[in-house]
């Protein structure tokens, strides 16, 4: 029976025990996720309420230095900040649903101008689209029962929301209430040896947190307002519509503003024609040039240093596990878990240098 040589199954040894180990790592991987994902009702209001928290912490500490009380500070913030967005809600949505409704006629001119458009340019017919149409309507008709089931599930999720929205603010106001006392609490768990690493990990992800809502912000607004004046320019309708939706899209990095611009064109083609959908792509890709190459390093910095396939695959990740929220909220975990590696990394690369030499000076 032929034997390995001692470097082979030396070889085969330290393999089969990295692949071990390897094994072991994705078991404990995959069945924390899973646990997440059965707990999202109190994940994602947790991580909602940490990424609330870095936003209200600074006006908070503020009215405390005056002599605020914090809670009673800490619920100030919380009713501004439940005001601003009831008000943008209020001013937003009438002339939303004001728009929507005085485009009824604008859409279905632009429809049959685009159908006209289309027999005349490209090799169909009138018969072949209204085929389409009726095929459409069918299976819409045969889907009814599936999208009437939708709709109960919709409602079980609006009552899922409601509870995640209320947890949400309980859990933000105590974290930016006792912000000093949980970072206590949690470092008097740890060794003294590991305290100042903590501490560090700790404030490198609140940076972050902090960083990316004021960034995404701040990019979000520039977007709307950059491409909304487009469309106003060019006549598109919808315009209220359009940028509200590229401001939610902005809290999606990368995919959010890609399918805001693609309804954008999508709009102006069939209400205004070609020429006019032409015009607000050159708009959209414009305002999206102005924001990755200017906006976005000067604004986000170094608080969310994540390249765009990380993205991408975050926001999958999220949207598969959590739905909307978890697309919503995977950016900044993933900007927080590579901050919080890079903290690690940079803290052991110093501890490796702060070793004394071993080799005897000549």
């Amino acid at each position: 029976m032929a034997t390995l040589d001692p470097p082979a199954a030396s070889w085969l040894t330290r393999c089969a025990l990295f692949s071990g180990k390897l094994l072991v790592v994705a078991a404990a991987v995959v069945a924390l996720v899973l646990l997440l994902a059965r707990l999202y009702l109190i994940v994602l209001p947790t991580v909602a309420a940490l990424l609330l928290a870095t936003l209200l912490y600074p006006p908070v500490r503020w009215l405390s230095a005056h002599r605020v009380p914090r809670a009673l500070a800490t619920v100030l913030a919380l009713l501004v900040l439940l005001l601003v967005g009831a008000a943008g809600l209020l001013v937003l949505v009438p002339r939303i649903v004001q728009q929507v409704g005085s485009a009824g006629s604008n859409v279905k001119e632009g429809m049959e101008g685009l159908i006209v458009w289309m027999t005349q340019e490209l090799p169909v017919s009138r018969e072949q689209i209204d085929g389409l149409f009726e095929k459409a309507l069918d299976f819409l008709k045969s889907n009814l029962g599936r999208i009437t089931t939708g709709v109960l599930a919709g409602a079980n999720f609006a009552a899922q929301a409601v509870a995640g929205a209320l947890l949400t603010l309980t859990l933000l106001f105590f974290f930016v209430k006792d912000t000093e006392r949980l970072g206590g609490w949690v470092l008097a768990r740890v060794s003294p040896s590991r305290r100042d690493t903590v501490r560090a990990v700790g404030l490198r992800a609140w940076g972050t947190l902090s960083g990316y809502l004021r960034g995404v912000v701040i990019v979000a607004l520039v977007d709307a307002v950059g491409i909304g004046a487009g469309l106003a320019i060019i006549g598109v309708p919808l315009v209220f519509p359009l940028a509200a939706l590229t401001f939610v899209g902005g809290f999606f990095p990368v995919i959010g503003a890609t399918l805001a611009g693609a309804v954008a064109v999508l709009v102006a083609l069939v209400t205004n024609g070609p020429i006019d959908a032409l015009l607000t792509l050159a708009v959209v890709l414009g305002v999206q040039q102005l924001e990755s190459n200017v906006l976005e390093p000067v604004v986000m910095g170094r608080a969310v240093p994540l390249h765009p396939v990380v993205i991408l695959l975050s926001i999958t990740a999220g949207g598969v596990l959590f739905g909307v929220a978890g697309a919503f909220l995977s950016v900044p975990v993933a900007a927080v878990l590579s901050a919080a590696g890079n903290e690690l990394r940079l803290r052991s690369e110093a501890r490796v240098l702060e070793k004394p030499s071993t080799i005897a000076p000549p």
